[in-house]
Order: C-alpha cells, then sequence, then structure tokens
C-alpha cells in the first residue's frame, strides 16, 4: 500500500508537498494497526490527524477519499463493538472498562477453585467463587492451581469446565475462543451447536442429541477434539467429520488428522477434568455407561494416553502400565 501510495501521489500534489503525502500514509498505516488491536480510540486520532493534513486537498483526491472511508469503517467498528461489549460503551473512549453491576448474568459459576481471573469489558475480577455470575465477552484466565466450571442461563447453551491453566472467552452465545489449555463441554438440548476456535484453527460442532466432548488446544495453535457422548459432527471450513464416544480428532489448520479410539475408562479415572473437581460433571453416569458399552464392543488393546500432535499422522502416545488404574 505505500509503495501504490507514493507512486500515485507523488504526480498528483495538488500544492501540497509529497512529505505531507508521505505523513499522511504512516498515519493510515497506524490507524488501521490500531483499528485491528480493537484499539479503535486510538485510531480515531491517528486517523482524524491525518484527515487534518488533507484539509487543502480536493474531496476527490485519492488519499482524502481512502482516509475518510477507513474512518468510517473504524467508526462503524468501534460501534459495533461497543454494542456487542454492554451497550454503553462510549465511543470516545471505546477501550472504557464498564461497571461490575452492568455485567450480565449469562454463565452461572456452579464450581470453581483457586485462582481465576475474569477481564475485558467491565471491571476486572480476580478471585471467581461459586453461584457468582458472568457475561459474554469475558475473558477468563485459569491459574495454575485453579478451576472453575460453567452452566449457560441459555437452555440451549453449552456448559464448560476447565482446569490448570487455561484461558479463554466467553465470545457469544455458543460461541468460545479457546487461548490455551483443556476443557470439558457438553449440552442437554435435544438439538445443539456450539463455535469454536483456537489461535490457528476454527469448527463448529452439531449434534441432534444431548452431547459431550473434551477439546485442548494442541502446541501448534489447533485442537484435540474426544467424544464422550452423543453423534457429534465437526466441520472446519468446507470439511466435516463424524465423532463418536470414544472417537479423538485433532483438529489442525489444514483440516482434520485421521480418527483415533480412546479407552473412555482410562479416561475416566486420569481426567483431572473429571475428577479434580468436589461435584462430577452432571453426564458422568451416563459416560460410564458409555465405557462400559465401549469395553464389551473392544478387544483387549495396550491401555494408551494420546498427548499433543506432530502432524496429520504423528502423534504422542504414552502406554500406561496396568497398575495405573
Amino acid at each position: 500500500m505505500r509503495a501504490f501510495f507514493f507512486l500515485f501521489f507523488n504526480s498528483t500534489n495538488f500544492g501540497q508537498s509529497n512529505a505531507t503525502f508521505l505523513e499522511v500514509e504512516e498515519l493510515l498505516i497506524k490507524g488501521k494497526e490500531f483499528a485491528d488491536n480493537d484499539q479503535f480510540s486510538e485510531s480515531l486520532k491517528v486517523l482524524n490527524h491525518a484527515m487534518g493534513l488533507l484539509k487543502q486537498s480536493p474531496r476527490t483526491h485519492p488519499l482524502r477519499m481512502e482516509t475518510e472511508k477507513v474512518i468510517k469503517i473504524t467508526k462503524g467498528r468501534a460501534l459495533v463493538a461497543r454494542f456487542q461489549s454492554g451497550k454503553l460503551k462510549s465511543l470516545g473512549d471505546p477501550n472504557q472498562l464498564l461497571p461490575l453491576d452492568k455485567e450480565p448474568n449469562d454463565f452461572l459459576i456452579t464450581q470453581a477453585f483457586g485462582t481465576v481471573l475474569a477481564r475485558q469489558i467491565w471491571e476486572k475480577r480476580d478471585a471467581l467463587r461459586a453461584r457468582q455470575t458472568l457475561g459474554n465477552g469475558r475473558r477468563v484466565t485459569v491459574l495454575p492451581n485453579g478451576g472453575i466450571e460453567l452452566t449457560p442461563r441459555n437452555e440451549n447453551g453449552i456448559s464448560l469446565r476447565t482446569i490448570k491453566a487455561a484461558s479463554f472467552e466467553l465470545s457469544k452465545d455458543n460461541q468460545i475462543s479457546l487461548h490455551s489449555g483443556s476443557f470439558v463441554l457438553h449440552s442437554v438440548a435435544a438439538s445443539s451447536k456450539v463455535h469454536l476456535d483456537s489461535p490457528l484453527s476454527e469448527i463448529r460442532l452439531f449434534s441432534s442429541t444431548p452431547f459431550a466432548f473434551m477439546v485442548g488446544v494442541t502446541t501448534n495453535g489447533g485442537m484435540k477434539v474426544i467424544g464422550l457422548l452423543g453423534e457429534i459432527t465437526i466441520r472446519s471450513g468446507t470439511n466435516s467429520i463424524e465423532l463418536l464416544p470414544g472417537e479423538l480428532v485433532f483438529a489442525l489448520p489444514e483440516g482434520f488428522s485421521r480418527k483415533m479410539n480412546v479407552e473412555l475408562s482410562t479416561l475416566i479415572v486420569t481426567s483431572n477434568l473429571l475428577t479434580d473437581f468436589e461435584d462430577p460433571p452432571a453426564f458422568l453416569k451416563k459416560l460410564r455407561q458409555q465405557a462400559m458399552m465401549q469395553a464389551l464392543r473392544t478387544k483387549k488393546r495396550f491401555r494408551t494416553v494420546v498427548g499433543d500432535v506432530k502432524g496429520a499422522d504423528n502423534f504422542e502416545l504414552k502406554v500406561l502400565k496396568e497398575n495405573s488404574r
């Protein structure tokens, strides 16, 4: 963009110096960078300064038209952010934190221990506890000694629990951004869906029956998904895959890995997502039934834990000894 502007505006000065146009170009780039980082107030300050430098230029000047367009887009994005994050932010300072009494109660914290922090949109909270509520838009950080379980107020919503060094954002209803860590998500609705994104992957999960699954963010920015209950359809772009209880798949930036089978009975006793909370997940009884059904279907095999992913067909496997149950 910088080279384009320089070559174009060098031949159409309209009485202003090339140095002025180059300064405007720099301000445009800076303003867009601020906007891309959701710093709309800083972006508009920079862009308005650029417009001030162009006040002697004709309205039809390409650089002035471009600057006006970027200002209009940035104001629109700031307005959308204001309404999505509580509907009360001031456009003059869209990064201002809202008071806690304005935070909606989209989720009930059913369990929490250790240190769990909440940031973004509303004033910060440093010690989340059971029976408190959280609103969509919050970014939650779970420290290594902590854990949290959330239940949606919406009957078609998605419940979530995570533990020990995790970070996620409650983007909006049935949409969650997973930054790091491992999670269990489940829905009791007859038909439900959830949209998940990690640093480098994005998936949508659907089921016509109540379902539950585990998901973890991998070191390459993808996701590891394990079906626990229900028949789940996972889509990523134009690709889709069906996941049954006890099946594992990696959702990678380039698509899905091949599916693998994991022993549910081993998972039940080894996963701290299921064992480290005071109360077990609501679906534990049904999960145990699935584990028994799986054991009847399968022959004796090595008991393994699937770790991280190194590629579409390269995974970390650890064989468990018989006395580790």
